[in-house]
């Protein structure tokens, strides 16, 4: 906002990415010959050298020189921030850049709600820097703020007789009362008492702990990095960068080869979605780093959520040649190289208060970890996880209802109608011929016997992936007997007795009987692939007609022959039928070493 000739005066809020475009869009658009920054006069040397060493991120620290000194005081180099933003556009423009904040740190107090930034893409800067105006106007700030506004104008006054045209930046705080004093014509003759020495150091920020010292995640600083250095990219839009950062975090992923679940568009949707409620529920438009990694957790449980948190504070610009010592920041601490304990520090960029959350994630075990726990592991228990039990147990009786169904369809008759509906108008029927004004009737005859077997294929191409082939029998009558090919147990060790596997096919027997093993039988056998196998067993050991074959393909020639050598049928059940959801978390199962880990196994587990 110009509301003097000469000084276009911008209010904006530290360490936010929508102030920080529309400072840089201004410049590229205006021209100016001085930029002032709200920032102390104790920073400025130090601060514009590393201000020119982004997008390596760095910290200035200002601490007194006397033992009886303020807390220690912090700026971040935050791309994201408007002040940093102004102080690399006079770099570049070679035009001077001044410090007009109040050179006498003290602590700030936090802003007090404003309307969510995003609005700026909507609304327009000027109205929502008006909107935010009338809301700071009823917060009435300390004597060390107004001293901190007095001073401000008072510097704006200073330039004004050496530049003709001023980009003032100016913190949303000290706004309005720099504008009340400027207009007072006292401001002109101010004097300020001698000010407190300082001394700043600058230090380079441990990576794990740029999510401390910044305002916006940092893979979305590191993307508006990598636009700023793209001259033909996209401007960046906060909101489509978590998207992003959903689906980059689970391509990386696959394209590492590692065990993560397969999440598909619509369940990435279902996490926006998700993420969009929590957002709107506090009252916000751009989530939080909770939020999005409870969203993470929501559709891809434990393993995608520590995922999506590593991967959300990742920066990709790492100093490799560090010119500083490294210091450690958390909330309010700053654990410099030569001190023995963290100190109290303030970070001046900090609008808002920075509170601890608790989620509960679960991570995979370390590699080593994981060896310890084979080590361990008694090769004469074994078991399985009960809530898996039930969701295998619900899934095999909807299969076999399924199965009846489809068996009953194959003798389904169709006629026209003459006296009775019988089981009911055949639509299809009747549409198809609806040119010649008849209607037909469909006549289900009664089933003829039973499905108590189901086989399920999951993978039949690559059987070196499954080298674990057995036979589990139910524990009581309400389980069937289950014989499977999977991956191997110890390769995936998450918690003391626990392993986790992957089905690669399954057969389920119900009623349960006591059945060898179909591998045990066919190890010498003409069937090498582990699909025929297990489905030879399963035509071997029921007892009824039919058998229930859920598989991406079409039973081939083989077992169709096999099949109908043991005057059994096939019924084939399109496995792309089902929700990749049920698929998913049907396939993955949890083999326990024994019924004593049930008490425990669901806090590794985690789903």
């Amino acid at each position: 906002m110009k509301f003097l000739p000469g000084i276009t005066l911008v209010p904006v809020l530290h360490e936010r990415a929508a102030f920080s475009s529309y400072i840089r869009n201004l410049c590229n658009t205006e021209k100016y010959d001085c930029i002032a920054v709200d920032l102390p006069e104790p920073f400025k040397e130090e601060l514009c050298d590393a201000v020119n060493e982004l997008p390596f991120i760095s910290a200035v620290t200002a601490a007194g020189k006397t033992e009886a000194a303020s807390p220690l005081y912090y700026i971040p180099t935050d791309p994201c921030d408007a002040t940093i933003e102004g102080i690399r556009q006079a770099q570049q423009k070679r035009i001077p850049c001044n410090f007009i904040g109040f050179p006498e740190l003290f602590p700030t107090e936090p802003v007090p709600p404003l309307p969510d930034e995003y609005a700026i893409k909507t609304m327009g800067y000027n109205e929502y820097s008006t909107l935010c105006v009338h809301v700071l106007s009823k917060y009435k700030p300390g004597a060390e703020e107004e001293r901190a506004s007095q001073y401000i104008a008072y510097k704006l006054h200073q330039l004004r007789i050496y530049h003709k045209n001023i980009l003032a930046i100016v913190h949303f705080r000290h706004i309005i009362q720099t504008i009340r004093h400027f207009k007072q014509e006292r401001t002109y003759n101010l004097s300020f008492s001698p000010m407190q020495d300082y001394v700043t150091e600058t230090y380079t920020i441990n990576p794990d702990h740029l999510y401390f010292a910044l305002g916006e995640l940092p893979f979305i600083t590191g993307l508006f990095e990598k636009e700023r250095h793209d001259l033909f990219a996209e401007p960046v839009d906060i909101t489509d960068t978590i998207k992003d950062l959903f689906c980059r975090t689970r391509n990386d992923y696959y394209d590492n080869n590692e065990d993560i679940i397969e999440l598909s568009p619509v369940r990435i949707q279902s996490a926006l979605t998700f993420l969009r409620n929590l957002t709107v529920m506090e009252k916000r438009l751009i989530p939080s780093l909770f939020d999005i990694v409870s969203a993470a957790k929501g559709i891809g449980g434990n393993a995608f959520a520590v995922r999506i948190l590593k991967s959300a504070k990742y920066y990709p610009y790492l100093p490799i040649d560090q010119k500083h010592p490294s210091v450690s920041i958390g909330i309010n601490r700053i654990q410099r190289p030569d001190r023995d304990s963290p100190e109290h520090a303030i970070n001046l960029f900090r609008d808002t208060e920075m509170v601890w959350k608790t989620l509960s994630i679960k991570p995979d075990p370390s590699k080593m970890r994981k060896k310890k726990y084979r080590f361990f592991w008694n090769p004469l228990g074994m078991c399985s996880h009960l809530p898996e039990d039930s969701r295998v147990e619900n899934f095999n009786s909807y299969i076999r209802t399924k199965a009846l169904r489809i068996l009953c369809e194959d003798f389904v008759k169709t006629e026209r109608f003459e006296a009775s509906v019988k089981d009911g108008i055949d639509i299809r029927e009747t549409l198809r011929n609806w040119y010649t004004g008849d209607i037909y009737i469909k006549e289900i005859p009664p089933s003829r016997g039973s499905v108590d077997t189901v086989v399920i294929i999951f993978d039949d191409s690559h059987d070196d992936k499954y080298p674990h082939r057995t036979t589990w029998y139910a524990e009581h009558g309400e389980e069937s007997t289950l014989t499977f090919y999977g991956t191997d147990p110890f390769e995936d060790m998450i918690g003391p007795g626990v392993a986790r596997c992957q089905y690669g096919g399954l057969s389920l027997l119900f009623p349960p009987h006591h059945i060898p093993s179909a591998f045990d039988l066919t190890e010498n056998s003409p069937l090498k692939k582990l699909s025929h196998r297990l489905t030879y067993g399963a035509l071997l050991f029921t007892k009824e007609r039919s058998v229930a074959y859920v598989s991406a393909k079409k039973p081939d020639i083989y077992l169709r022959r096999l099949a109908s050598k043991m005057k059994k049928r096939l019924i084939w059940i399109p496995i792309s039928s089902f929700s990749s959801e049920t698929l998913r978390r049907l396939r993955r199962f949890h083999i326990l070493n024994g019924k004593q880990v049930r008490s425990w196994a669901s806090r590794f587990i985690g789903e």
